[in-house]
C-alpha cells in the first residue's frame, strides 16, 4: 500500500530550508517563523523515517536521504506550476527575482522602494533571497538572479551589476568612546566576525592585505550572512567588515562610519544572470535595465559622498 504524502507546507519548508541552507531564512521566505520551520522539518522526517539535515551552529546541511530527496520535492512544485500555466495560459505569471540574502536586505529593497509605481519598474515580482553559487543554480526557483560570485555561470546570460570595496566600520558611539583607531590598533578592539570564504573576505583576509599580523584566533560567533554581523556593529557591539553596498545607507545616516584605511576590493562581484535567451523577453530585459540603472546611479552617488570606498570597487 502506497504511503500517504506528507503535508504540503512540511514540503515547502523542507524545500526553502535545503535551498538557503538556513531555518531561519526558510521562515523569512515563507513569512513563519524559524521554530514553526523547525517544527515542520521534525516532522516531515519523522513521517518519512529519515534524517533530511544536519544541524549546526551555522546553519543546516543536507543528510545524503536529504540530497536525494530534494530534487524530487522541489521538482513536485515545479511541475505543479507548469501544470498549472498549461491549465491557465491567460493568466499571468510572476517573475522570480532571487538575490543574495545580504544585498537584498540592505541595497535592493530600499532601492526598489516606489520604484514599483514607475513605468519602467511596472512589474509583477516575488522578491527571494539566496546565497547560490555556480553549482547551486538548479536547486533554486528564479527568473533572475543577482548572484555574487566571479561571472562563472554555465548555460546563463550574464552582465555584471558592480563591484564592492571591503573596509572596516563601526558605531558612531563606539568610536567616540575608543577615540581615533589606528590600523595597528584594530586587532585590539572587539571584531565582529563573519565566515571567511573566498567569495567574502573575512578579517584573515583583511590583516593580510593591509600587511598586519592577523590577532590571535577569534572564539566569538561567525556570521553566515554579512548583514548579521554589520546590525552587531550598529548597536556598538565592536569592529565588523563592511562592503559598500551593504553599509551605504548606515553611513548615510549616521548609523555607522567606516575607519581609515585603504579599501580593499572584494575578490568578487555582483552579476546579474538568467538562464541563456531568456534575457530577450520584455520583462525580463526591463528588470535587467533597472537592475543596471541603480547600480551605476548608486555607484555615482558613493563616488560622490565616500570616494574612498568607491575606488577600489566601482565598476
Amino acid at each position: 500500500m502506497a504511503q500517504r504524502p506528507p503535508p504540503t507546507p512540511m514540503l515547502q519548508a523542507f524545500v526553502s530550508a535545503a535551498q538557503t541552507g538556513s531555518f531561519a531564512r526558510a521562515a523569512s521566505e515563507l513569512n513563519l517563523t524559524a521554530s514553526a520551520i523547525s517544527h515542520q522539518i521534525a516532522g516531515l522526517e519523522e513521517w518519512w523515517g529519515v534524517q533530511l539535515f544536519e544541524r549546526h551552529s551555522r546553519g543546516v546541511k543536507l543528510t545524503p536521504a536529504g540530497q536525494a530527496l530534494l530534487p524530487v520535492t522541489d521538482g513536485f512544485f515545479k511541475a505543479l506550476d507548469g501544470v498549472l500555466q498549461s491549465l491557465n495560459p491567460g493568466k499571468s505569471r510572476p517573475l522570480y527575482l532571487s538575490c543574495t540574502s545580504s544585498l537584498c536586505s540592505t541595497w535592493l529593497i530600499p532601492r526598489m522602494h516606489g520604484s514599483h509605481t514607475e513605468a519602467s519598474f511596472n512589474l509583477d515580482l516575488v522578491l527571494t533571497s539566496a546565497d547560490m553559487n555556480s553549482t547551486s543554480l538548479e536547486a533554486h526557483q528564479y527568473d533572475v538572479a543577482v548572484v555574487m560570485g566571479y561571472g562563472d555561470y554555465p548555460d546563463h546570460h550574464v552582465e555584471l551589476l558592480m563591484c564592492d570595496a571591503v573596509f572596516p566600520v563601526c558605531s558612531p558611539e563606539f568610536l567616540r568612546l575608543k577615540g581615533d583607531i589606528s590600523l595597528e590598533d584594530v586587532s585590539r578592539y572587539p571584531l565582529i566576525h563573519r565566515v571567511d570564504d573566498q567569495v567574502c573576505p573575512g578579517w584573515e583576509s583583511w590583516f593580510a592585505f593591509q600587511g598586519l599580523a592577523a590577532p590571535p584566533y577569534h572564539h566569538g560567533p561567525r556570521f553566515p550572512d554579512s548583514s548579521l554581523a554589520i546590525s552587531l556593529a550598529v548597536k556598538g557591539t565592536g569592529i565588523a567588515l563592511g562592503r559598500t553596498a551593504l553599509v551605504y545607507d548606515q553611513l548615510e545616516d549616521g548609523a555607522l562610519v567606516a575607519l581609515k584605511s585603504p579599501a580593499m576590493m572584494s575578490p568578487a562581484a555582483y552579476y546579474i544572470i538568467c538562464r541563456n535567451g531568456r534575457q530577450l523577453e520584455p520583462d525580463i530585459a526591463r528588470l535587467i535595465e533597472w537592475l543596471k540603472t541603480s547600480a551605476s546611479k548608486f555607484l555615482r552617488e558613493v563616488r560622490a559622498r565616500y570616494p574612498q570606498i568607491a575606488g577600489a570597487g566601482a565598476v
